[in-house]
């Protein structure tokens, strides 16, 4: 009997001591094994905020990849910047990710005060890399610029976003503004002088003070830089005059392409009309039309199916009947009859640079009609223009579908 009263005690022991060691989510007396999580930080705003000196805040979450068996304590730090932590802002030094959990959320704070000052900034730091216990910590870093505005200032702000994901060739992920550098313009209306703008190294702020003479403004955004590869780009706007409006938002999908910037691309987003102190802002939301001067000028035969000319052979190309139209002139076409009077007469439409094409008169190739009929696009950033030409040349038979490309 002694025998068998220690076997079972041994068993039940054992049981005990198997159960004890088991993982579980803190809920019994049990433990969990200790693991090193990645810490990663969502934002709940853009990295970057130009914003008037209020009370408001901007919200944070940190997370860990699984749950552990101590506190896991996150920290934050001022790294850049003259704003004053605990006077125009203030935030956790740190946060704390109680055991069992997986994230915890905070909000860094801006704060108004009744002094006019110069624009000033903040850049902090959420996820150190002094954290315990984890293996990996993919910070974020925020800056905000914080500006002061008097009574009938309005200050506008300009970001924008890739509509989607670009990476480099290693596959790191491409900010926005590594992508393209926008100018923030001040235009009158219509656009044909510039009045004022921001051009610095990232997203735009401009600020139309009281004293600007009261009338009807555009609010332009245009290309200082972008990389050549083509993508879209989505346009954010802001304004905020002190008192009466405060962060009124517009956004455009998909404004401008990258594969199509230089100085003569523009996207109007809004014109402002101010009166005094109160400004009445409306959505406009317009590309720069594509007209035909960018066209104008000597061109270089890249491809002619039909063979009229060689590749590198020139054209010229003249100036049409009105700001939208171009002509071709076929003054070196070997193989007609009238090349001083004849060329292609092509047509741009301004919203989408496709274009269209006929013949100002029959291309005499000795047949018995000549006309010329066509249809392609132009690109003024990369001058080019691509067309497909259909002859109908009478009794000499219809020949659709030739590609001819110049290059200006």
């Amino acid at each position: 009997m002694k025998n068998k009263f220690i076997k079972i005690y041994l068993m039940v022991f054992a049981l005990i001591v198997t159960t004890a060691c088991s993982d579980d989510d803190l809920t019994g007396h049990s433990t969990m094994e200790p693991s090193t999580p990645t810490l990663s930080v969502a934002l709940d705003f853009a990295n970057n905020q130009t914003l008037v000196e209020e009370e408001t805040t901007y919200g944070f979450t940190v997370s860990i990849s699984e749950p552990q068996i101590v506190n896991v304590r996150v920290y934050l730090e001022q790294t850049a910047g003259d704003a004053t932590d605990g006077e125009d802002f203030s935030f956790p030094h740190s946060v704390t990710i109680p055991a069992g959990s997986t994230s915890v959320s905070d909000v860094i704070a801006i704060h108004a005060d009744d002094l006019i000052e110069e624009t000033e900034t903040a850049t902090i730091k959420i996820g150190t890399g002094n954290e315990s216990n984890v293996s990996a910590v993919n910070e974020q870093v925020v800056t905000f610029n914080i500006q002061n505005l008097v009574e009938g200032d309005l200050m506008i702000g300009m970001s924008w976003e890739t509509a989607t994901t670009v990476t480099d060739n290693f596959g790191t992920e491409l900010g926005a503004t590594d992508v393209a550098d926008l100018r923030l313009l001040i235009t009158d209306v219509p656009y044909t002088e510039i009045l004022g703008g921001a051009d610095g190294g990232s997203f735009e702020t401009y600020t139309i003070s009281s004293d600007t003479p009261d009338g009807d403004y555009y609010v332009v955004a245009d290309y200082y830089s972008a990389m050549d590869i083509p993508v879209d780009l989505n346009l954010h706007l802001t304004f905020d005059q002190t008192g009466v409006i405060n962060g009124e938002e517009y956004s455009f999908a998909g404004a401008m392409n990258t594969g199509n910037s230089c100085s003569s691309v523009y996207y109007i987003m809004a014109q402002i009309t101010k009166m005094g102190d109160s400004y009445t802002i409306t959505e406009v939301g317009e590309p720069s039309p594509v007209t035909a001067a960018p066209f104008i000028g000597t061109a270089t035969v890249v491809t002619d199916e039909w063979a009229d000319y060689s590749p590198g052979d020139t054209i010229e190309i003249e100036a049409g009947a009105n700001e939208y139209e171009f002509w071709i002139r076929a003054y070196a076409n070997p193989y007609i009859e009238n090349p001083d009077t004849a060329y292609f007469i092509v047509t741009v439409d301004p919203a989408t640079a496709n274009v269209t094409l006929m013949s100002n008169e029959d291309f005499q190739y000795g047949c018995s009609e000549g006309d010329v009929t066509g249809s392609g696009s132009v690109n003024a950033c990369a001058g080019t223009i691509d067309l497909v030409l259909d002859f109908g040349l009478g009794n000499c038979g219809d020949y659709p579908g030739y590609g001819f490309s110049l290059q200006l």
